[in-house]
């Protein structure tokens, strides 16, 4: 399947490029590690466990050594891995500060005068398109996008009232993911405890 199917002429589309800026994420020539002192936070791909929502518990915090203001992550950019097996869109839904996305990541950040970002996230994420992007990947194994390939991808634009209906059910359906996301959490707390507090009471 090419990278630029356009099987839909009939109906009103663009590239991925033009009605969006396609941004790789932050590179370091070095491993970035954790610091205490650092100004900025830099989201990788297990930040993003179930694309349910950012598990900020073991985000690293540095310094950027180049201009961070390319790689900023802001409330309703799409971060959609650009290496990996799945290439599903996470679309940011929260109000981030000083936070990049490293380069296991595009940042895509929607022109709001021709598409909801909402919308364009679960465009992105349709069989159909997520197949087109499959195809967009190359290398053996875990093969690279080529953000020129990505560009290319067909994106039909429905009118903004039919965009404004699917970013609702868009954003009522990742509230639910996260929601169901923090309960397994608990749940899962809750099972260790009480497995903890059984050892324990066997060895009083």
């Amino acid at each position: 399947m090419p990278c630029t199917d356009q099987s839909s002429p009939s109906l009103s589309g663009v590239p991925l490029q033009r009605a969006a800026r396609i941004q790789p994420g932050y590179s370091s020539r070095t491993r970035v590690r954790s610091n205490e002192a650092g100004t900025h936070r830099l989201l990788q791909a297990r930040d993003l466990p179930r694309g349910a929502g950012i598990d900020w518990s073991d985000v690293v915090t540095f310094r950027p050594e180049r201009n961070a203001e390319l790689y900023r992550v802001s409330r309703d950019d799409i971060l959609l891995p650009a290496r990996g097996r799945t290439h599903r869109a996470f679309l940011v839904t929260e109000d981030l500060t000083d936070t990049l996305a490293s380069n296991v990541f595009y940042i895509i950040r929607p022109d709001v005068t021709i598409v909801r970002p909402a919308y364009l996230a679960w465009w992105l994420n349709l069989p159909e398109t997520q197949a087109q992007i499959d195809a967009c990947a190359r290398g053996t194994g875990i093969g690279y996008i080529n953000r020129h390939a990505l560009g290319g991808i067909f994106v039909v634009v429905p009118t903004a009232d039919t965009q404004s209906r699917i970013e609702s059910v868009v954003y009522l359906q990742q509230q639910r993911a996260a929601l169901q996301e923090r309960l397994t959490n608990k749940r899962d707390q809750l099972l260790h405890l009480a497995c903890r507090h059984a050892v324990r009471r066997e060895q009083e």
